[in-house]
């Protein structure tokens, strides 16, 4: 068995062993993929951009207030805005994904490896959302990709609350 290792592993892997992470990703691309058009790149490709921007300027000793509870209220915006079927011009879409994203980048620190595979776990985690939301829609109906949306706002309350 071969396991990805080093900085840019640990980078990679973090989108999807961090479920916060995980589940405001998919939620950009499943919100991307909802509007449709050209949101479909250009939002996870700024969501991407604004967490290793942040990240990186975190790095550099830039301090984000309330990130933690920020985090958490990503993930709540994100997944009510699939979970109600927000369309919005894309401009707009792109603007929500990038700052929410902020939220996802600014706790971690690392090394130029870890930045590329972490923008790289991000961008796969968030196209994992757009053909999902996709796959979804045409398999079983948009109902279920605002389900998914509403079960990641219902995980960013617990995580408000520190359940999760």
């Amino acid at each position: 068995m071969t396991t990805v290792t080093g900085a840019f592993g640990a980078g990679l892997i973090e989108p999807v062993w961090v479920l916060q992470h995980l589940l405001g990703f998919l939620a950009i691309g499943l919100w991307a993929g909802q509007t449709g058009g050209a949101a479909v790149w250009q939002a996870p490709t700024a969501a991407v951009t604004a967490a290793l921007a942040a990240g990186i300027a975190a790095q550099m000793g830039l301090r984000l207030p309330y990130a933690m509870p920020g985090l958490a209220v990503s993930l709540i915006v994100m997944g009510g805005l699939v979970g109600f079927a927000v369309r919005a011009p894309v401009a707009l879409v792109v603007l929500v994904a990038a700052v929410a994203a902020v939220f996802h980048g600014h706790p971690h620190q690392g090394t130029l490896l870890f930045w590329s595979g972490f923008a790289s776990g991000l961008l796969l985690v968030s196209c994992a959302g757009v053909g999902l939301s996709l796959v979804v829609t045409q398999a079983e109906s948009a109902r279920a990709v605002r389900m998914c949306g509403g079960v990641v706002s219902v995980a960013g309350v617990l995580d408000l609350v520190g359940v999760i």
